[in-house]
């Protein structure tokens, strides 16, 4: 082969894998807040997750409070929608449907979760019936070989236990690991489980507790209580320290290298989300010093515990939080949760955007972003 040629050949080869690379490298375009498709009244605790080329989510269906609830008008069960690009959401169907009223898990279904374990898919959600003595959250899951199900309740006769936003976590040595939020004392606590029985292997202990308060004292040295002019007595005067004090929730486990990341979100500010770390699955688990990474300051909320609110005045949102973590379009981490705007406070929306990990394995992102975002893959 002459030079001639050879320089032919050489140049076909370069233009063809060229035409190649820019046949494999995409862009996936998002806007948050993400509304299409879904509940025009709104989802809350938003999860994204990936399964055999679509995207699947959940969240808390309405009505998510009580004084939205009649009892024509109950939360419906655990919901899940599909999608072919995370932006236009197709309602399926209720993948845990609300059962009798003679059932623990009869109202709320907050905080509901998908977790593909051993090749089966867990359906965990977060439950109260007050009329059959379980006042408050309590935690259970349903299981099925198909992430549409059908799904069979294996806490059908009674609750894991109180408490609420439970996730699991499998652990690289094939144990699994339940997470949940059990109150200002136990904080996010956690227990080895057994998923086949519903019962824990280990004894529950805490992981994280909520930030620091103070209570304000009067000259006696007693707890000052506030007294309005009608003479009516208004609970304890309390001093928020951290964005964290008032309650912590909605936890979310993952491994990155040698390090477990517990994530999880407080409504002190507004709604925030932070995180903590651990060598091992069991701890000891430290909050990360620059917490929270993300979410959205509320002037009336930082007002009324006595912070500065220090949010963006461009944001829509006033609060952003309870995630999930999943991996993106692009193969990176990305965050998914539910983000309240102040022109729409009772309309909750999906909010996503890619998170990433420094040179020191903190977390970080730019969101939540507000503006369309356009992001590059392969």
């Amino acid at each position: 082969m002459n030079r001639r040629n050879l320089f032919i050949a050489i140049w076909a080869v370069l233009v063809c894998n060229c035409s190649n690379l820019l046949a494999q490298t995409g862009h996936f375009t998002y806007q948050n807040p993400i509304r299409s498709g879904i509940d025009p009244k709104g989802l809350r605790d938003c999860q994204v997750l990936h399964e055999q080329g679509v995207w699947y989510m959940t969240g808390t269906a309405f009505p998510h409070w009580s004084r939205q609830e009649t009892e024509d008008c109950l939360n419906p069960g655990v919901p899940l929608y599909k999608s072919d690009d995370l932006t236009h959401w197709t309602f399926i169907k209720h993948i845990v449907e609300r059962p009798a009223p003679d059932k623990w898990y009869y109202r709320r279904f907050w905080a509901p979760e998908i977790q593909k374990i051993n090749g089966k898919f867990y359906a965990i959600f977060n439950c109260s019936n007050p009329e059959k003595g379980y006042q408050g959250q309590h935690i259970g899951y349903a299981v099925a070989d198909h992430i549409e199900g059908p799904y069979k309740v294996v806490t059908d006769d009674k609750p894991l236990a109180a408490g609420n936003d439970l996730t699991f976590f499998q652990d690289v040595d094939g144990k699994v690991w339940a997470f949940w939020n059990r109150g200002r004392e136990f904080g996010i606590g956690f227990a080895q489980i057994d998923l086949d029985n519903a019962c824990f292997l280990t004894e529950p202990v805490s992981a994280i507790t909520p930030g620091q308060i103070d209570y304000v004292y009067d000259e006696t040295g007693k707890i000052r209580t506030e007294v309005r002019e009608d003479g009516k007595v208004m609970p304890k005067v309390k001093k928020y320290h951290t964005w964290d004090a008032i309650g912590i929730e909605g936890a979310y486990v993952i491994k990155e290298k040698e390090t477990y990341y517990l994530f999880y979100s407080s409504w002190t500010r507004g709604y925030e989300i932070g995180y903590a770390t651990a060598p091992r699955i069991t701890g000891p688990w430290k909050k990360y010093e620059g917490n929270p990474f993300y979410g959205a300051q509320s002037k009336a909320a930082c007002a009324k515990n006595g912070f500065v609110w220090q949010g963006d005045v461009q944001s829509p949102f006033n609060q952003v939080g309870h995630n999930e973590i999943f991996k993106g379009p692009d193969g990176r981490y990305w965050i998914s949760c539910h983000g309240i705007t102040i022109d729409a406070p009772e309309r909750p929306s999906l909010v996503i955007d890619p998170i990433w990990f420094d040179e020191c394995g903190n977390v970080r992102s730019e969101g939540p972003t507000y503006t369309p975002q356009t992001i590059g893959y392969k």
